[in-house]
C-alpha cells in the first residue's frame, strides 16, 4: 500500500483527494499542499470524476 495513503488513513487515491478537499485545515493536508507547491502542483482545479 502506498505510504501516503497510510498517512491519511485512506484506501485509494480518490479517497485521498476527497480527504484533501474536505479537510483543508488538517495539519497533514496543509503540509502535503506545501510539498505539492514545491513541484508546482495545484489540486484546486482537479475535476471530480
Amino acid at each position: 500500500m502506498n505510504q501516503l495513503l497510510k498517512i491519511f488513513g485512506v484506501k485509494s487515491h480518490k479517497e485521498l483527494m476527497d480527504f484533501i478537499k474536505e479537510h483543508p485545515d488538517d495539519e497533514r493536508v496543509v503540509e502535503i499542499r506545501e510539498v505539492f507547491e514545491l513541484f508546482n502542483l495545484n489540486f484546486e482545479g482537479v475535476r471530480d470524476e
